[in-house]
């Protein structure tokens, strides 16, 4: 799978960075998201320090205040940033397994698993490692940054309909939301690493129950235990 290029995003639910930022030249942009990476992925986010975070970045105190208002709102662009990046992989696994959103979601997992030692910045690794310093961090208050609609709306237009069995109008959209409400918190695991090849035979079996009930070839069945390749 291609490396995809950091893309950090104004999510709906956040704070935005000030206009000072955004009109920095891209690499002092990552230069401070990269400090803030190793600031978050190295110790617990109330212990997280601003003054750390801009001398690694090697800024002026006063100019940090000039982009984000304060430690929680770098925190949430950064994260907001990392999920922008996992829709980007989901969408890129979608693409490649054709438009099949089982074969998908467990190849989002194995992906995961892979990269989780890679921790630059826009690397799965490094949203893994942030996680994983943050055991306190719910799932919810993660995923929360994202707009559900939007999500929804970028998956349809790649999951193959001749795949599964639509009878009504909403039901791609249903069987979607349904999906992702289930093997959500599974993928969340897999970021925090946690006994990984007991959650991705959960997730398995999981995705092959859905398949059964929404796949338009009602036999399709025992096809999704390949791990997928780097």
């Amino acid at each position: 799978m291609r490396k995809l290029r950091p893309q950090f995003r104004i999510g709906r639910v956040r704070q935005m960075p000030s206009a000072t930022f955004l009109n920095l030249a891209q690499e002092k942009q990552e230069k401070l998201l990269e400090a803030a990476t190793r600031e978050f992925s190295s110790r617990p986010y109330n212990e997280a320090s601003i003054n750390q975070i801009i001398k690694d970045a090697g800024i002026p105190r006063g100019s940090f205040y000039m982009y984000f208002q304060d430690k929680e709102d770098l925190f949430r662009y950064l994260m907001s940033g990392y999920l922008d990046q996992l829709m980007l992989v989901i969408e890129e696994c979608l693409m490649r397994a054709k438009g099949d959103i089982f074969r998908a979601l467990l190849d989002l997992f194995d992906y995961i698993q892979l990269r989780g030692s890679q921790c630059q910045l826009g690397e799965m690794g490094a949203m893994a490692a942030i996680i994983g310093c943050n055991h306190g961090l719910q799932k919810t208050s993660v995923m929360g940054l994202l707009d559900p609609e939007a999500v929804l709306s970028r998956l349809s237009g790649l999951v193959d309909p001749e795949l599964l069995d639509l009878r009504r109008d909403r039901d791609l959209r249903d069987m979607l939301s349904a999906l992702l409400v289930m093997t959500g918190p599974l993928i969340y695991s897999a970021l925090q690493n946690n006994n990984a090849p007991e959650i991705r035979a959960h997730l398995e079996n999981l995705l092959d129950i859905f398949r059964r009930g929404m796949a338009r070839d009602k036999g399709a069945e025992g096809s999704l235990g390949k791990p997928a390749e780097a």
